[in-house]
């Protein structure tokens, strides 16, 4: 009985520590669960559709701009540049450019390996990246665009103009060419429609509609 009572007492002080000690590794090394993603697909993507020839107006001053669509248009993915302008006619009435990516690249790890820069109305890039990671120039040209924004709705243009490099979004709007007219002065810039051309025509101009930022789900 002596023997017998001294297991016991050993075992109800033993298992409670084994217990204990379990649960304390798996807080520790397991972490709380990384949040999905919120965008389309996972990775984001650029979503085009075609639609009835729509116009829109704008006025600036004394600069009246009609901007024309076919498509409309759907950016989802991540910030990794922007450049804001001064609203001063007539380039002006693109507010902002954003340089988004997706697909695979949306992957920190993968970013790590590029530069981003931006000027005025231009995105370069460039990049080292292991050949083990099998991305070829033909797919990270087409993951990665420079946004050419504009706004009618002023609320909308600011939430737009907070969102951080590196945050994710998901940004719907129309594909626009824009036309401008002042005393006797013309303005005329036209969207990018198709992912593989190139500056200065391998720009999207967006007429942004909605905005909304997005976990990036790592």
């Amino acid at each position: 009985m002596p023997r017998l009572r001294t297991l016991l007492e050993w075992s109800a002080i033993i298992v409670p520590l084994i217990i204990i000690g379990f649960l304390a590794y798996n807080f520790v090394f397991s972490g709380p669960a990384v949040p999905p993603s919120g965008l389309p697909d996972t990775t984001g993507g650029f979503y085009q559709s075609p639609i009835s020839p729509q116009q829109f107006t704008k006025t600036m001053g004394t600069w009246q701009y009609t901007l024309t669509s076919s498509n409309s248009y759907t950016l989802a993915g991540r910030i990794v540049g922007r450049h804001e302008y001064p609203a001063t006619p007539p380039d002006g009435i693109i507010a902002l450019d954003l340089a988004v990516v997706n697909g695979e690249l949306m992957k920190k790890d993968v970013l790590s390996f590029f530069s981003f820069e931006m000027g005025s109305r231009t995105l370069k890039y460039s990049y080292d990246i292991p050949t083990a990671l099998g991305l070829s120039e033909e797919y990270i040209d087409e993951h990665i665009s420079n946004n050419h924004l504009v706004f009618q709705n002023a609320t909308l243009e600011k939430e737009v103009k907070k969102a951080p490099e590196g945050s994710c979004i998901i940004l719907m709007g129309k594909l626009v060419d824009i036309r401008g007219t002042s005393s006797g002065k013309t303005y005329t810039i036209n969207t990018s429609t198709i992912r593989n051309d190139v500056y200065p025509e391998g720009c999207e101009i967006i007429l942004v509609e909605s905005f909304t930022t997005v976990n990036c789900g790592n």
